[in-house]
C-alpha cells in the first residue's frame, strides 16, 4: 500500500534512485557498520567473552563481563547545525485534500484550495446524457485545524488551468476561474455533505466523456480543468476531505453521483431519496500557500506541509575512538508554551517524527523525503514532550566509518494532506531542552 501511494502521487518508485543516492543513501534495514582496519563491532566482542566465559569458567556465565558503573561514560554533543529549511512536498494525490483558511498566529495565514477532476471511466458509467444531473458527495476528515466550532462557507469554481495532482506542491498556487461558479455548501460538524453543481458545468464534462474512445481520454487531461473549492471570506478553519477509508465504519471516499434526468437529485423531505450513480475521482490535490509567519524566539518552528529541520554534528571523534560506544540517542524537546497560549485554536497534534540522512544534500529534497523511507524515527513521550531517536549506528559510521556521514533532515508526522505544525527548543534553551545526541560509552 505504502508504494502504491508512493506511485499513484509522485509517480517514482523509492526503490528507484540514482546511482549515487543508492551508494550514499545508507538504510538501517540493511545497514553495517563500514570498518576501518581491524575493528568489530561492540556486540560480536561481547558474545566471544560469553562463549569463553561458558566454556572455561568455573563461575556463572558472563560474571564481570559487564563494564563497571565507574567505566560508563556519558557525553552530551549538542548539534552544530540547527535549522529549519524550507521543503515544500507534494499536495495531491494524498489520502487528504485541505480546503480553508486560518489565519494562525503563531505558523502564518494558511489559505487552502481543494482541486478535484471526475473520472471518465465508462466501467462505472456507461455514458452522461443530456439532462442528467451531478453532485458531489464530500467524506470529511474529523480532523480540524483552526476554529473546531466555526461555520465554514465554501464557493466551488472552475479551476483556472490545467493540472495534474503528481505535480502539485505546497506553495505553488493553482488558479481559479471565478467567472464560472458550479456551487456552494456550508460545513458544521458534518462527516459527509452532498452538493448539487450546476447544470452548465454538467454539460461542459458531457462533451468530454461522450467523445469517441480515441481521442476522449487525451482531450480531457489536457483540456477540462476541473474543480477548485475554494472558502468564502471570513472562513474560520481548514477542513480536510478524505480520499481513503480510515476503518470499516468509515464514510465512503469523496466522490461524485451522477443522476438520470428522469430521476435528478432531490434534496427535499421525500421518503427515499433517488440513488446516484458513482463516479469517482480521476485525479484530486490542494492548493495551499503560507504567508506571513511570525519569526520563532528561543525554539525553531517546522511544519509537514513546507518545513523541516537540518541538523549535523560535530562529534569528538578522537575521544570517541578509543571508547566503546554502546548506545546514542537524539533527544528533541517539543515546546508547547508557544501554543498554550492560544487555546482557542485546533491543531492536529504531531505524535512522529521521521528522519533521513543523505552524504549530499539532493537537489530536489522534498522529493527524496517523500519517496525514500526513513531511516529513523520516534514517537513521542507525552509526559516530557521529547521525542528519542537512537542513533547508534549513525555515530559508530561517523566516527569509524571510512565514509562518514551526512546530516540528518527531521520531518513531522506523515505527508498525508493533514497539516501538522510544531516548536521545537534550540541550542538557546535551558539545557536540559536544548537538542542534543547523549552517547553512552566504556572503556
Amino acid at each position: 500500500m505504502y508504494l502504491k501511494n508512493l506511485l499513484n502521487t509522485t509517480g517514482r518508485s523509492p526503490e528507484i534512485m540514482t546511482d549515487q543516492f543508492k551508494a550514499k543513501s545508507i538504510h538501517s534495514s540493511g545497514m553495517k557498520l563500514a570498518r576501518n582496519g581491524s575493528r568489530f563491532s561492540i556486540a560480536a566482542i561481547l558474545l566471544s567473552f560469553l562463549v569463553i566465559a561458558g566454556c572455561d569458567s568455573s563461575g556463572s556465565v558472563g560474571e564481570g563481563l559487564g563494564p563497571d558503573d565507574s567505566e560508563i561514560q556519558k557525553s552530551v554533543v549538542e548539534p552544530d547545525t540547527f535549522e529549519g529549511i524550507t521543503s515544500n512536498t507534494f499536495s495531491g494525490r494524498l489520502q487528504h485534500s485541505a480546503m480553508g483558511s486560518f489565519d494562525d498566529p503563531l505558523y502564518g495565514n494558511l489559505n487552502a484550495v481543494t482541486l478535484l477532476k471526475p473520472s471518465i471511466s465508462r466501467a462505472q458509467i456507461d455514458t452522461i446524457r443530456p439532462g442528467d444531473t451531478m453532485t458531489l458527495m464530500l467524506s470529511l476528515s474529523s480532523n480540524i485545524y483552526g476554529d473546531e466550532l466555526a461555520i465554514s462557507e465554501f464557493e466551488i469554481f472552475e479551476a483556472g488551468q490545467v493540472w495534474r495532482g503528481n505535480e502539485l506542491r505546497y506553495n505553488s498556487e493553482i488558479s481559479v476561474d471565478f467567472s464560472s461558479k458550479v456551487g456552494e455548501f456550508q460545513v458544521t460538524d458534518e462527516d459527509s455533505l452532498e452538493v448539487e453543481l450546476n447544470p452548465a458545468w454538467v454539460e461542459k464534462l458531457r462533451t468530454f466523456y461522450n467523445e469517441p474512445a480515441e481521442i476522449r481520454d487525451s482531450l480531457y487531461v489536457n483540456n477540462f480543468p476541473g474543480l477548485a473549492i475554494v472558502p468564502s471570506g471570513g472562513n474560520q478553519n481548514i477542513r480536510f476531505i478524505r480520499h481513503s477509508r480510515e476503518d470499516e465504519d468509515s464514510p465512503l471516499v469523496t466522490r461524485f453521483l451522477v443522476y438520470p434526468a428522469e430521476e435528478g437529485f432531490d434534496n427535499g423531505d421525500e421518503e427515499e431519496d433517488p440513488v446516484g450513480n458513482r463516479l469517482d475521482l480521476r485525479d484530486w490535490g490542494s492548493s495551499v500557500t503560507r504567508t506571513d509567519e511570525a519569526a520563532s524566539t528561543d525554539g525553531l518552528a517546522i511544519h509537514n506541509i513546507d518545513r523541516v529541520l537540518k541538523i549535523d554534528f560535530d562529534l569528538p571523534t578522537e575521544e570517541l575512538r578509543n571508547r566503546n560506544i554502546t548506545n546514542a540517542t537524539l533527544v528533541l524537546t517539543l515546546r508547547k508554551d508557544i501554543e498554550e497560549l492560544f487555546p482557542e485554536i485546533n491543531r492536529p497534534q504531531p505524535r512522529s517524527i521521521r528522519g533521513h540522512s543523505f552524504q549530499v544534500e539532493p537537489s530536489d529534497l522534498p522529493a527524496e523525503l517523500f519517496t525514500t523511507p526513513s531511516r529513523f524515527g520516534s514517537s513521542i513521550d507525552e509526559d516530557e514532550n521529547t521525542f528519542s531517536i537512537n542513533l547508534t549506528q549513525y555515530v559508530l559510521n561517523k566516527v569509524f566509518g571510512e565514509r562518514g556521514e551526512g546530516p540528518i533532515y527531521i520531518s513531522l508526522e506523515a505527508v498525508n494532506g493533514i497539516f501538522y505544525s510544531a516548536q521545537f527548543y534550540d541550542e538557546n534553551a535551558i539545557e536540559s531542552r536544548r537538542p542534543r545526541i547523549v552517547i553512552t560509552s566504556f572503556e
